[in-house]
């Protein structure tokens, strides 16, 4: 389901989408706030925004019309959640007027029990982003990828333990495959466990590989999408091709996610041919909305998680909400952009041709 509310700065309000099934309505736009936070590691090459800097970007956040934000425990080692809670505080926001979701898996200690999807690390690191957040409870706790060394209904039965105490509302996933996912799915029902709610993956027009086995299984199960790195790292904002590019850049650093050059050249000079001509609110648009507007055409996304270092890129990737594409447009960008056929992708659309006329 979806309903639109009002957005101060866009011609277009953004939309809010209930996810997966529930009656939970969460904006179409995400603030991601992995930049908040980091230090002199992994976390510091995405971002070492500040309080200051935080409360900026969450303000702005709000004000343009997201409620959800996202975060996890390890980011920037519990620092992003610090300052995502502070800013809750210094801003004012209502508790009930924001989707607060966060995550858990990575490491947050020496020991051996202090990572993975346990229920003894599960357990703990609720209770630690709680305190750091400044909340008695998380909207969406989700498993931040999936944990071989425990078994699947461990790590349910914790997340159904602490829906019952109230310090969780809904769960969701992030970085399962589509069989893991459809166990959990399973599980869950068969001993009446809280369902999952939603999946965290990357997905992008220039990494369309979810397509593949996951986002059928979303579909058929309603599971709802959020889509992490929406830009693959900045690498579909265009400006890592061509003879300009600087060496001083996130990537070039930090080569995260991985993407197909040759394929991707292509899809950016499509994106380009597309954006000429195009304005949101007097300005052109950029590549970069673009590829954040094909995202939130595609009916399997709920949520795209979008971040920033500063708040004019932020109010850039808010703006790619109001972008509207032709379906001329769409196709070219589907063509350009497809997945090369796989088995049993192509066995499957073929035995199923002479059915799928009657599907209702």
């Amino acid at each position: 389901m979806t309903i639109n509310v009002p957005h101060s700065d866009n011609n277009a309000p953004l939309k809010l989408r209930t996810l997966g099934r529930s009656g939970l309505f969460v904006s179409e736009l995400c603030l991601g706030t992995m930049t908040f936070g980091g230090g002199d590691d992994m976390w510091g090459l995405i971002g070492q925004l500040q309080q200051d800097e935080a409360d900026r970007l969450m303000g702005t956040a709000i004000d343009t019309g997201i409620n959800f934000i996202d975060t996890a425990n390890v980011y920037g080692a519990g620092a992003s959640e610090q300052f995502v809670g502070q800013s809750l505080q210094n801003l004012a926001i209502k508790r009930e007027d924001i989707v607060l979701a966060t995550k858990v898996l990575g490491p947050m200690g020496a020991s051996p029990n202090t990572r993975g999807a346990s229920r003894v690390h599960i357990m703990n690191e609720c209770k630690a982003s709680l305190r750091r957040l400044q909340t008695d409870y998380i909207d969406l706790y989700q498993i931040h990828g999936f944990d071989p060394a425990t078994p699947i209904v461990e790590t349910l039965e914790a997340l159904n333990t602490l829906v019952q105490q109230g310090h969780v509302r809904y769960v969701g996933l992030s970085n399962w495959a589509a069989w893991q996912v459809m166990k959990a799915i399973g599980i869950a029902e068969s001993r009446r466990l809280c369902p999952i709610l939603s999946l965290q993956a990357h997905y992008t027009i220039a990494g369309r590989d979810l397509e593949r086995e996951v986002t059928p299984m979303l579909e058929s199960e309603q599971v709802g999408l959020m889509v992490w790195s929406p830009l693959a790292g900045g690498y579909l904002s265009g400006k890592y091709e061509g003879p300009d590019v600087s060496g001083e850049n996130r990537r070039a650093k930090f080569d995260f996610p991985p993407v197909n050059r040759e394929r991707g050249s292509k899809i950016i000079a499509t994106m380009r041919e597309i954006a000429v001509g195009k304005h949101v609110n007097g300005k052109p648009v950029s590549v970069a909305q673009i590829a954040l507007a094909w995202l939130l055409h595609q009916p399997v996304v709920t949520s795209v998680i979008v971040g920033a270092k500063r708040v004019d890129q932020l109010m850039d990737n808010i703006q790619a909400a109001g972008i509207r594409l032709s379906e001329g447009e769409l196709t070219a960008l589907d063509d350009v952009s497809r997945l090369p056929e796989e088995y049993p992708g192509w066995m499957l659309q073929r035995q199923g041709e002479y059915r799928a006329h009657m599907k209702s």
